[in-house]
């Protein structure tokens, strides 16, 4: 059975941001903040061996569906996201994020900085195509092969995101996953990684790329950091 989850685990692994042909299109996210200001648990300057700290990726409880909203309504782009408005059976975006946050012990701002580094949809002003909003997190996207569309649509992406992370660091912890703390590993650019903890793992299980300045696990970190920063700045964290 273990086997069969893991394999399941591997085709539900999305990592559609790393390569330069993604769909990320936001320029200020290749832009570094300063090593100044508050973004506890994610690094001021990037280590590939330790991109985000334990606590910070299972804190699920750390924003309230109200606090997303209002991180839709004014985002760390200094527009309102399209996703302010955008509801699925009178569920919103919001909403959704919180859900699938809290079902799978996931930090909030870790699913939207995924969803902004997977497709830029945190960023957009206007609703952007469906095939977007069916790939939000890219669950269910590997490289190199198609969608499944058992995970379309944001609210399944999300779900699908949040319960792949949570996969990976389990299996981190409990010695399963391909990726593990302090086990040494080449990611695909090839880079030697040596997870410091299980947080830093379950990025690279989730993306097996360095891409320092370009994408991969330095987009993840760069975006999670500012969107981390952004959130404390404005009260927008518990």
């Amino acid at each position: 059975m273990r086997s069969i989850a893991m394999l399941l685990a591997v085709s539900l692994c999305a990592c559609a941001a790393e390569a330069p042909e993604g769909d990320h299109d936001e320029p200020a996210d290749f832009e570094v903040d300063p090593a100044d200001g508050k973004a506890d648990g994610v690094p001021a300057t990037f280590n590939q061996n330790n991109v985000i700290d334990d606590a910070t990726l299972v804190a699920a409880g750390s924003m309230t569906v109200a606090d997303v909203q209002e991180f839709f309504e004014d985002n760390p782009y200094g527009t309102r996201s399209w996703l302010a408005s955008y509801e699925v059976a009178g569920t919103t975006a919001a909403e959704m994020v919180i859900e699938a946050a809290q079902t799978h012990d996931v930090n909030p701002i870790v699913l939207l900085a995924r969803m902004q580094v997977e497709t830029s949809l945190v960023s957009k002003t206007s609703k952007p195509t469906q095939r977007l909003i069916d790939r939000a997190l890219g669950c269910g996207c590997p490289d190199g092969g198609s969608c499944n569309t058992a995970y379309s649509g944001l609210q399944k992406q999300l779900d699908c995101g949040a319960r792949t992370l949570r996969r990976w660091y389990d299996a981190s912890i409990d010695g399963t996953g391909q990726w593990r703390k302090g086990v040494s590993r080449n990611t695909l650019d090839p880079k030697r990684v040596t997870p410091a903890n299980h947080a830093t793992a379950t990025l690279y299980a989730y993306t097996p790329w360095v891409l320092v300045g370009r994408g991969g696990t330095w987009l993840a970190w760069n975006v999670t950091r500012k969107y981390a920063r952004y959130a404390a700045a404005n009260g927008l964290t518990q």
